[in-house]
């Protein structure tokens, strides 16, 4: 075959395989797909996973709001969770190394990650085609349970950048629960109207120590950002064995919980700032 043959040959097949590729989704906005590329694997069923796995629980059959820490990150696994509504529907905030669909579909509402970063974001994850999506961008969404919306916060500094969002803090109201996911927020303090538009949060998903945030135990950022908007329960994100006795001397004992836990409206304490420990134990490798 003549060389210049050849060459065209190779030049049309590296084109196609290229193609073949999906383009990668956009990261600032919200979307929402109804149709399943050709190229997905639709067939998710698994029977009998290995016994030394350990999976998020599906169904929620316990009449409240169930909250499951879910990140197969085991270098951070504290950042993403899921909440479950008490009719089971199911929303997941910044998963990060999650199962594949095959061995376990979450089948969630929706889909949000408060920013870019691989302990917040899981490119494979988000390629659920079926639900809606927002990736660090700031949005208003209602779905099934859930009313949920985005605030503009930043990183590691106090400049919000409108057009790029470094940081965004999710608030999920769900079965009279206010719960608000506050990424890897790494101001000095909140501003106005991010205390207004945060409101009255019975439960908050809050980093202390991140060094990636400039937020460390000396300086106690996280710890003055969480007093400023003073949910009713503080679970920690980013933080180290370093952290807990800090928390257990400015709030007193931690609550303990294994993978989840359970709660509804009445069942929230009387007074502010009480943290659950919420420790991740899943297997999904």
């Amino acid at each position: 075959m003549p060389r210049k043959i050849i060459k065209l040959w190779l030049i049309l097949l590296l084109v196609t395989v290229v193609g073949c590729k999906s383009n990668p989704t956009p990261a600032d906005s919200l979307i929402e797909v109804t149709e399943t590329p050709d190229n997905t694997d639709t067939d998710t069923s698994v029977t009998n996973p290995p016994s030394h796995l350990l999976l998020p629980i599906i169904e929620n059959n316990t009449g409240k709001v169930l909250i499951q820490n879910i990140n197969g990150n085991t270098q951070y696994p504290n950042n993403g969770y899921m909440i479950t509504s008490i009719n089971g529907h199911r929303l997941i905030i910044d998963p990060s190394f999650m199962p594949s669909k095959r061995l376990i579909d979450f089948n969630p509402s929706a889909i949000i990650s408060t920013h870019s970063h691989s302990d917040h974001y899981d490119q494979l994850f988000n390629s659920y085609y079926d639900c809606p999506k927002i990736l660090w961008s700031i949005e208003t969404l209602e779905i099934d349970d859930f009313k949920i919306f985005t605030i503009l916060s930043s990183h590691n500094d106090d400049n919000l950048n409108e057009t790029y969002p470094s940081n965004i803090l999710v608030v999920v109201e769900v079965d009279g629960l206010r719960i608000a996911h506050m990424g890897d927020i790494g101001q000095t303090s909140l501003t106005d109207e991010q205390l207004d538009l945060l409101g009255e949060i019975d439960i908050a998903f809050m980093q202390y120590e991140n060094k990636f945030s400039r937020m460390t135990l000396e300086n106690e950022k996280g710890f003055n950002l969480f007093e400023q908007f003073s949910p009713k329960i503080g679970i920690p994100t980013h933080y180290t064995e370093d952290t807990i006795p800090v928390l257990i001397d400015k709030y007193g004992e931690l609550i303990e919980f294994e993978n989840y836990f359970t709660i509804s409206k009445d069942e929230l304490p009387q007074t502010s700032l009480n943290i659950y420990r919420l420790i991740n134990n899943h297997k999904y490798f």
